[in-house]
C-alpha cells in the first residue's frame, strides 16, 4: 500500500509540474513570444504512460482480474543536443525504475545514450506493450535482457539505422558483478514506409553466484544472441516475423514467430476500428537436439475506440504444445482494456 501511495504521489507531482510549465511564459531576445516559447517549454517536459487492466481465465490464473501493466514516464528535449527519459512501472505491488537515460546528439545523424534503457536486440522486445497485437508477448521478447545499464552509440542516415552499445549484462537496476561487458549491436533498414528489415547480435559473459557454508563461489560462462526481423505494414496490414538464436555456454537456443493483423477502420462514434490478429510461435531449448520445444498459437480481436492505441479492448485465446504434444495446461483466455495518455 505504501508503494502504491508513492506512485500516486509521483504521478501527481509530475502532472502538477507539467501543468505549471505549460502555463508559464517566457521572454526571448526579441521580447515576449508567449505562444512560441510556450511550445518550446512544453517540449522540455512530456508526461505520459498507459494502464492495462485485464481478466484472465486459464490453468494458473483460473479466474482473476489484475493490472497487467502500469507505466508512467516523463521525458523531453532540454536543448537541441540534450534530451532525457524516466519511466516507472508497477510490476505487481512494487514500484520499479525501467528507463532512466540521457541522450546527447553530436550531429544530426549521430548521438550517444547513457543510463538504463533497452538493449538493441529484438524487434518485438523494443516495441511498446501498448502497441503489440496481443496482451502477452512471444518467447522472443524474453530471449535477451530487456533493459540494462550501459552506454550506446546510435546513428541514422536516410533509411539505415545502427546502434552499438556496451552494457553491464546484469539487467535493470543491478551493478555489474564481473569485469566483462556485454556488446550489443543492431542494424535496421527501412527503404520505404511499409518495409522494415533488421538484424542484431549480442555477446557477453554471465556470472553464476553460489553460496554455501564454506563461502561464495563465482562461475563465469559465455553467451551470445542473434536476431533477424521483418515487418510489412502496407495499407492497414501488420505482418511481422522474427527469428532469434544463440547459446548459453554449450546449450544452443532458438525461437521464432510469425504474426499478422488487419485494421478495419469504422466510421462511427463507438469504434475507430476492429483488428483481427493471429500468431504462431515456437521456442526450442537445446536446438538441434532432443531438448525442450514449445509451440503456441494465438488468435484475437482488438477493438480500438481511439486511434494510435489510445483506448482499446484486446480479446485473445492461446493454446500450446510441448515436444509436439498438446499441453492441456496452456489454454488461456484474456480480455484486456488499455488506456494510453496523453
Amino acid at each position: 500500500m505504501i508503494r502504491i501511495k508513492h506512485l500516486v504521489a509521483v504521478m501527481g507531482l509530475l502532472l502538477s509540474v507539467s501543468m505549471g510549465m505549460a502555463d508559464g511564459k517566457c521572454e526571448g531576445k526579441e521580447g515576449k513570444h508567449e505562444k512560441k516559447e510556450h511550445q518550446c517549454v512544453r517540449q522540455a517536459l512530456k508526461f505520459g504512460g498507459y494502464v492495462q487492466a485485464c481478466w484472465e481465465l486459464g490453468p494458473y490464473l483460473e479466474n482473476t482480474f489484475r493490472i497487467r501493466r502500469a507505466y508512467i514516464g516523463v521525458g523531453g528535449d532540454v536543448s537541441n543536443r540534450f534530451s532525457y527519459k524516466l519511466l516507472l512501472t508497477m510490476p505487481g505491488a512494487s514500484l520499479a525504475l525501467y528507463d532512466a537515460y540521457v541522450d546527447v546528439k553530436f550531429i544530426e545523424y549521430l548521438g550517444i545514450r547513457i543510463g538504463q534503457f533497452q538493449t538493441p536486440i529484438g524487434m518485438e522486445k523494443l516495441t511498446s506493450s501498448s502497441v503489440v497485437l496481443f496482451p502477452e508477448r512471444t518467447f522472443a521478447s524474453g530471449f535477451a535482457i530487456d533493459r540494462d545499464l550501459g552506454v550506446m552509440l546510435a546513428g541514422k542516415i536516410k533509411f539505415v539505422g545502427l546502434q552499438v552499445g556496451l552494457f553491464n549484462g546484469e539487467g535493470r537496476n543491478v551493478p555489474d558483478i564481473n569485469e566483462a561487458k556485454d556488446l550489443a549491436a543492431r542494424l535496421t533498414l527501412k527503404p520505404v514506409d511499409w518495409l522494415h528489415v533488421g538484424g542484431a547480435y549480442q555477446m557477453g559473459t554471465n556470472t553464476n553466484v553460489e553460496v554455501d557454508t564454506t563461502g561464495m563461489f563465482f562461475t563465469d560462462w559465455d553467451f551470445n544472441r542473434w536476431g533477424a526481423e521483418l515487418a510489412l505494414t502496407p495499407w492497414n496490414l501488420w505482418l511481422a516475423a522474427e527469428l532469434m538464436g544463440g547459446a548459453d555456454d554449450e546449450t544452443s537456443l532458438m525461437t521464432y514467430y510469425v504474426e499478422t493483423g488487419w485494421m478495419f477502420e469504422l466510421s462511427n462514434t463507438c469504434f475507430y476500428g476492429i483488428q483481427p490478429a493471429m500468431r504462431y510461435e515456437h521456442n526450442d531449448l537445446d536446438a538441434g537436439e532432443e531438448g525442450f520445444a514449445e509451440t503456441r498459437v494465438a488468435g484475437g480481436l482488438n477493438f480500438h475506440f481511439l486511434p494510435n492505441n489510445k483506448a482499446k479492448l484486446a480479446i485473445c485465446y492461446r493454446r500450446g504444445w510441448i515436444n509436439g504434444e498438446y499441453d492441456d495446461t496452456s489454454d488461456q483466455f484474456i480480455a484486456q482494456v488499455q488506456l494510453k495518455f496523453p
